[in-house]
């Protein structure tokens, strides 16, 4: 009898699961549910068709669907898992049964505020929320607009509505932007660009809700000051796709719990993505890890399960890029050790974290170049010895000096 495998979620995820799958398997049935009237596109590069009309977000095609052999259906919005009948329910009322599920609905941006769930909070999240947003600004419909939160995601909106000419000002409650990635001296410098980009930035401005009646309106702050703007989004976390998970059963925290072969509670069910909660390589804590490489990697193991290899999950990684800022940005792995090394390179700064002699983040901003060296450090966690010196040369990374410095 035929395998049929239903995967919930057309983002990077579910794309990742399906081509893995195929590699090995050209045989089972796979229904891909996306909730959006679109073929799988990618999140990251939804800014730059919003900026210059680029269809790279259209990442795989039109004819992906066809080439791996999937029934894909878009607009079909999962309401319920039945997993006592090994069935999803759509919203239209069609059940689909299965005999393998996977979960990769991906997440929305979110805000712990009152009013954040009211219409008119804009999650910039899919492509579908995009559109509307967008679509108001070059109708003439929206000039202003306040965000909730600077942290990578809302950085990334602010720059790009400045790009579609919207009045913009942000609020961040803590005294730096980007706070979960950056430290002090990389998030000074991310600041000063922002605010040269025309981005007002308030640090130190703690937002309590988003008022209005039937629809949000302004931004109320913790000294009693509202902002009023035409777009209000929400952006200090995010938040897993899991209501129609209710009453399932299915073991979850904020994001769905899996086990090393992103197996979830439930029989037969996996889970791939943002809606996940996975260990962090470096720290081993466990959290929704929402960033595209680990989404994409996470796919890949559930793929060789599916296939019948089996694959466990080394756990997430940290790490993130800017490409909108007027210049290059990118942080990975912690922002800590027990001895940092940082300075200014050919104008450009970069900051770099050891701990016991091997690195265990970095941070780059102005000059990029430095990054699949450092890459190569961080992933193999090799003592550094004497290349340790070199790390902060202008030339560092060029030609065969880290393999050679470490012997390989």
């Amino acid at each position: 009898m035929e395998n049929k495998i239903v995967i919930i979620g057309a983002g990077p995820a579910g794309v990742s699961v399906v081509e893995t799958l195929r590699a090995y398997d050209r045989h089972s049935q796979v229904i891909m549910l996306s909730a959006e009237p679109y073929p799988p596109y990618s999140p990251p590069a939804m800014a730059d068709h919003f900026i210059n009309g680029s269809e790279a977000h259209l990442w795989r095609g039109l004819d992906w669907p066809n080439q791996m052999g999937v029934d894909y259906r878009s607009g079909a919005k999962v309401s319920a898992l039945e997993a006592d009948n090994r069935q999803v329910r759509l919203e239209n009322g069609q059940a689909l049964a299965y005999d393998q599920l996977v979960i990769a609905s991906g997440s929305r941006l979110y805000a712990p505020l009152e009013g954040a769930d009211l219409p008119g909070v804009y999650n910039f999240k899919s492509l579908s929320a995009a559109e509307a947003l967008v679509g108001r600004i070059k109708s003439g419909q929206a000039r202003t607009a306040v965000i909730v939160g600077a942290g990578f995601i809302g950085m990334e909106i602010a720059l790009l509505l400045r790009e579609l000419g919207v009045e913009v000002t942000q609020v961040e409650m803590l005294d730096q932007v980007m706070p979960a990635m950056l430290d002090v001296h990389s998030a000074a410098f991310a600041l000063q660009v922002m605010r040269q980009r025309g981005v007002q930035v308030r640090l130190n401005t703690k937002a309590t809700a988003f008022t209005g009646d039937e629809t949000a309106r302004g931004v109320q702050l913790d000294g009693g000051e509202t902002l009023k703007a035409d777009i209000l989004v929400a952006a200090t976390g995010v938040r897993p796709n899991l209501e129609f998970l209710e009453g399932s059963e299915i073991a979850h925290n904020w994001g769905l719990s899996v086990d090393d072969h992103l197996r979830t509670s439930l029989p037969d069910v996996y889970a791939a993505g943002d809606v996940i909660e996975t260990p962090d390589r470096l720290t081993g804590q466990v959290y929704v890890h929402a960033i595209f490489p680990n989404a994409i990697e996470q796919g890949r193991v559930v793929g060789l399960n599916l296939a019948g290899i089996q694959a466990t999950y080394d756990g997430a990684e940290r790490m993130n890029s800017l490409k909108h800022l007027g210049l290059p940005l990118m942080a990975v792995g912690l922002k800590e050790g027990d001895e940092v090394l940082r300075a200014r390179v050919d104008g450009a700064w970069r900051t770099l974290y050891l701990q016991h002699n091997r690195l265990v983040g970095y941070q780059l901003i102005g000059d990029v170049r430095p990054a699949g060296a450092l890459r190569t450090l961080f992933t193999r966690g090799d003592d550094l010895g004497k290349l340790k010196q070199r790390l902060l040369e202008p030339t560092f990374g060029q030609g065969n000096l880290v393999w050679s410095a470490l012997g390989a």
